[in-house]
């Protein structure tokens, strides 16, 4: 199965928290969601203009994610 749409943009990082699996875009500035055991599309959400979101972790409870664009970290 090929993850596409749900705002795939130049996919660069992805991460999984054990029940959905998050993708990170520096082209869109955005994330998508999955639900990990079929790959129903959960959504897209924006990180902000010039974000750049890069790589992506779990905790198990959060995602987080790099924001090139603003040197900073995401918490989802």
């Amino acid at each position: 199965m090929i993850l596409e749409d749900n705002g795939m943009h130049h996919p660069i990082g992805m991460a999984f928290d054990g029940e959905r699996i998050l993708v990170t875009h520096t082209t869109g500035d955005s994330v998508s969601l999955w639900k990990a055991t079929d790959l129903t599309p959960l959504g897209s959400f924006s990180t902000g203009a010039g974000s750049h979101p890069y790589s992506a972790c779990s905790d198990g409870l959060n995602f987080w994610t790099t924001l090139l664009g603003s040197d900073s970290l995401a918490r989802f």
